[in-house]
């Protein structure tokens, strides 16, 4: 049979054996800075990927049979990106495909939270201008012909409480791309001109 005397001796082995473990746990953690997470740096991120993968897109959809339908596949898989990030993405594109005649087919794509009423306003070198009217679905497309292009032409995209000017050129493709990321307060809208 145990003494109460070596039972003690006993409970004091694990005090010290507990305070032993836990200076060297509290020893062993690194002296640097917590990390943070800025929520923004990722909105930014995002949209510098998309950015640098437009003109791809842009240039692998032209070589494609089925050539507007290629680049709002490439929308809507960059929506269902950032919804998995969480992530509100909100787009609208304007795509003029180039030729050399005077007859220019310029498409428009909508990713806004709805649909949109979007007017074109095409101006060319001689000051002559045409106006077309395009209701856009949500998610969807719709184009339309201008017929009195000049080698450079003016473009006014007007859409929702939004407008952009843009200058083009009728023998290359065109692309207006603006696009709106949000997550919470942090909000990063751009208009790009490619």
């Amino acid at each position: 049979m145990k003494t109460r005397k070596e039972t003690k001796r006993k409970g004091q082995f694990f005090l010290i054996g507990g305070l032993l473990i836990l200076m060297v746990f509290f020893i062993g953690l690194p002296k640097s800075d917590p990390l943070t997470y800025d929520p923004f740096n990722d909105i930014i991120n995002a949209y510098s990927n998309i950015e640098s993968e437009l003109g791809r897109a842009l240039t692998l959809s032209l070589n494609a049979s089925s050539s507007i339908d290629t680049f709002k596949n490439f929308t809507a898989f960059v929506e269902s990106r950032m919804t998995g990030r969480f992530i509100i993405f909100d787009a609208l594109w304007v795509v003029s495909e180039g030729n050399a005649s005077t007859i220019t087919n310029v498409s428009v794509g909508n990713f806004l939270e709805a649909a949109a009423n979007v007017t074109l306003n095409m101006t060319n070198d001689s000051g002559a201008s045409e106006i077309k009217y395009l209701d856009v679905p949500k998610g969807g497309t719709n184009w339309t012909e201008f017929h009195t292009v000049t080698a450079n032409f003016t473009l006014l995209i007007a859409y929702n409480d939004d407008y952009k000017e843009v200058g083009w050129q009728r023998d290359k493709a065109n692309l207006y791309f603006m696009v709106n990321l949000t997550r919470g307060g942090n909000t990063k809208k751009e208009n790009l001109n490619l």
